[in-house]
């Protein structure tokens, strides 16, 4: 049983779990509180105050999207001493570490997850996408305000694993106040939605409403492209999904396939039809039940555990109430197959997909997601050195940078970050995610243009570079075209193989007809002109065949959507 209690002024859950006590600290803050221009900090603020507080394994830090906690498993003493020593640092951030801290994060970047970038921009919860350029330059002073601004009692919830709160806890936090959730926004005007990113990984996100039905979703998804991606056709490894509630009330969930270069292709098909056809009502209700089933006895076993208690102290910081086991076991087990398909169709039309580079979605309707502003922005033109069908422009709105049907234009009132190096080279990154690549190599008299740029962005956007190498600064070239067959063959070879391989398929196949019947008629076999009127007819017909499995998946999927 859960109890709802509150220590030093901090609220705090505590219940029973097998084996030793174990018990975490958590602040409503995350990477999407940060600033493009400050990512890093919060990471940087948690390995500071855990700093010599243990190198045993049993401590634990993180920092999430929304959420940073410090955990620690062991004796109810050294629970107390940890956690004390937490809020201590907190208080009094030993500067002296900072350098070497800094460097200690710096070897440890994070994974960085493209797709909230391309849904989010470049702020709030799309600034996981990003680097954490702002490390090197992060000061004692940052260090102190941001943790007066989200490390203090207001901000903080406890919970615990043990049979009382350890004797010794201390939580002396700062005061402050309770910091709402991370505004969500989106840059996508239309879902669903698609881009191309180089990687081994085929994913797919999307966001829904938080609750039992949609974390049961996940599960069957994750079982589904188990059994059609893995099992069944052996295109990926491990498929997998994932369900992340969030504090506004929505969650995120993300699917993953990985597969090799030559698997990228049937595994986009794959995960495409699997979502397809769970958003037309092709759900198993025995898989359901089974699904069902396995969460509720995994809710109990983290009962048993103390698992829960975590989440539980993550909801208090956004305003629910804690939530008993035998409402949690309601929640789930009124879950059926029908409001699975329900979650399915709303998760399918928010959908963003990433696809392999030169792939496209659009044929099962997906929408190319945005890669570069709408329009220039009015102003003073720089031409290209050589190439004079690039274009550099810089007005009382902002920048833009063109060339050859490509547009990138930040405002100047909309720039979340400015990277600058020492060579001159400046790159705008708008809100959202747009990048003007300002390079003074390229355009002419685009040294004033980087003048104007430093007068007008606000130096807690701009974070210096360190000097590049002479070969990473971009020289100017003679125009080019860059080729868009990749595109044009994703979405048209099928057609154009089927128009060009065709008549080779049926020439070899009247070959074959018309030398079977004189060898029968005029009793003469000419076996070498039946074996390559056979080969003619196996090999284009084989390139005729692949394009009709593809076509017939696209056709598939479109007729399941208009069915809808």
């Amino acid at each position: 049983m859960i109890k709802r209690l509150e220590v030093d002024g901090v609220p705090a859950v505590l219940g029973p779990a097998s084996g030793p006590t174990h018990a975490g600290l958590v602040f409503r803050v995350g990477t999407a509180d940060e600033p493009l221009a400050r990512r890093g900090l919060t990471r940087l603020v948690e390995h500071l105050v855990t700093d010599g507080l243990g190198t045993d394994g049993r401590q634990l830090g993180a920092t999430g999207a929304e959420h940073t906690f410090f955990h620690m498993h062991g004796t109810p003493t050294e629970v107390a001493e940890f956690l004390t020593g937490v809020c201590g640092a907190l208080r009094n951030p030993p500067a002296a570490r900072l350098a070497t801290v800094r460097q200690l994060v710096q070897g440890t970047p994070p994974d960085r997850d493209p797709l909230p970038m391309w849904r989010h921009g470049a702020r709030g919860f799309g600034v996981p996408s990003y680097p954490e350029w702002a490390l090197p330059g992060i000061t004692e002073d940052d260090v102190r305000e941001w943790i007066a601004r989200y490390f203090t009692r207001e901000n903080a919830a406890l919970w615990v694993a043990g049979e009382e709160i350890p004797e010794g806890l201390v939580l002396n936090l700062p005061s402050g106040e309770r910091r709402p959730a991370p505004t969500v926004t989106t840059e996508l005007p239309v879902t669903p939605a698609f881009f191309s990113r180089a990687g081994g990984t085929i994913a797919w996100d999307t966001v829904v409403r938080r609750e039992a039905r949609a974390a049961v979703f996940a599960t069957v998804l994750e079982r589904r492209m188990m059994n059609d991606l893995r099992r069944r056709d052996g295109i990926s490894y491990q498929p997998h999904t994932e369900y992340v509630p969030r504090a506004d009330g929505t969650a995120r969930i993300i699917a993953v396939a990985d597969a090799l270069p030559e698997k990228q292709e049937a595994a986009l098909g794959g995960l495409i039809d699997v979502l397809a056809a769970m958003r037309a009502g092709q759900i198993d209700p025995d898989e359901v039940a089974t699904v069902v089933k396995l969460t509720c006895e995994g809710l109990r076993d983290s009962e048993s555990r103390g698992a829960r208690l975590p989440g539980q102290a993550f909801n208090l910081l956004s305003g629910r109430e804690v939530q008993t086991l035998e409402e949690a076991l309601a929640e789930v087990r009124a879950v059926t197959a029908e409001d699975v398909t329900e979650v399915a169709a709303a998760a399918y039309d928010a959908g963003l997909l990433m696809t392999p580079p030169g792939s496209s979605a659009d044929w099962a309707g997906y929408t190319a997601a945005p890669e570069m502003s709408e329009a220039a922005l009015p102003g003073r033109v720089h031409r290209g050195r050589k190439d004079r069908g690039l274009r550099l422009i810089s007005g009382d709105e902002g920048i833009s940078v063109t060339g050859y049907g490509q547009v990138a234009s930040v405002r100047w009132d909309e720039c979340a970050l400015l990277l600058a190096w020492p060579d001159g080279g400046r790159w705008m990154i708008g809100l959202d995610a747009v990048t003007a690549r300002i390079e003074p190599t390229l355009y002419r008299g685009a040294d004033r243009v980087v003048r104007e740029i430093d007068a007008r962005i606000p130096a807690r956007l701009r974070i210096d570079m360190p000097p590049r190498d002479r070969v990473a600064i971009p020289q100017p070239e003679a125009p080019h075209r860059e080729p868009r067959l990749a595109a044009w063959r994703a979405r048209w070879g099928p057609y154009f193989a089927l128009l060009f391989f065709g008549p080779f398929v049926l020439l070899g196949l009247g070959t074959l007809v018309w030398l079977l019947a004189e060898s029968v008629i005029e009793r003469r076999f000419e076996g070498e002109a039946v074996l390559g009127a056979v080969g003619l007819t196996a090999m284009f017909g084989w390139l005729c065949l692949d394009s009709v499995v593809e076509l017939r998946r696209r056709w598939a999927v479109r007729w399941m959507l208009r069915r809808e």
